[in-house]
């Protein structure tokens, strides 16, 4: 008997990077009630065919109530890049459950940022999808970008190269798109030396008149895009947690 889900989950990792894959058994599919199992099972293979890269197998496995189920992958570097169908398996009541899910195994990007920067311009047209940005202003902006994420990731820890970039692959790409999205936030911000954020206005008749904006004298940092707190904050970056787990 199958039950939820029929190749209706696609997850997402890369190479060298950690996905954790759970399975949630129902007495039938779309039942919305739990069915307690026992001696679960995973088995990953690629879509296309071939080899099994796991399983079955019930080590590492763990359980978080007798329903539900759970396993991380911790995906080689050796992987190819690709979809990877997940079986799961357990014996239920009075027949073998079954789940299926798929991940999908995406290639990071070979380019390679300049030593200090996260992203490079082409990474940036491709994550943004803004193709009319000249390189001669993405180049700056990315390394403003780069150095905001450095400030909001004080206190991350994780290895690094003798650049100080980071050297595992989910970081890497973690820390690309998060630059990314903080270089568009400060591009349309348009203030890359927090000087117009000072004022609330500003009025030019015969001399310039400004108005202080209130609490701007505060303004020690420049913002974190809402965007790149995501990304950071759904890899563990922040508030202010070390990557320990990586």
């Amino acid at each position: 008997m199958g039950v939820p889900f029929s190749n209706d989950i696609w997850l997402y990792a890369v190479p060298g990077g950690q996905i954790v894959l759970q399975a949630g058994f129902e007495t039938y599919l779309g039942s919305g009630f739990e069915q307690a199992v026992s001696s679960p099972s995973i088995t990953i293979t690629p879509a296309a065919g071939g080899s099994a890269l796991i399983g079955p197998t019930g080590t590492g496995i763990t359980e978080v109530d007798p329903a539900t189920y759970t396993y991380v992958w911790n995906v080689a570097t050796t992987v190819s890049p690709g979809d990877y169908a997940v079986l799961w398996s357990a014996t239920g009541p009075s027949s073998t459950l079954q789940i299926s899910q798929t991940v999908t195994i995406s290639a990071l990007v070979t380019q390679t940022p300049g030593p200090g920067v996260y992203a490079t311009a082409a990474q940036y047209s491709a994550w943004s999808g803004d193709t009319s940005t000249p390189a001669s202003v993405l180049t700056p902006a990315l390394r403003r970008a780069t150095e905001t994420i450095d400030l909001y990731a004080i206190g991350a820890v994780y290895a690094v190269n003798a650049d100080g970039l980071p050297t595992d692959p989910s970081v890497i790409d973690a820390f690309m798109r998060a630059t990314c999205a903080q270089c568009a936030f400060e591009l349309a911000n348009n203030d890359p030396t927090l000087t117009k954020s000072q004022f609330s206005s500003t009025a030019i008749s015969g001399s310039i008149s400004q108005t202080r904006a209130g609490g701007a004298t505060m303004q020690i940092q420049p913002p974190l895009a809402p965007r790149a707190a995501t990304i950071l904050r759904t890899v563990g970056v922040l508030p202010s947690a070390p990557l320990l787990g990586w």
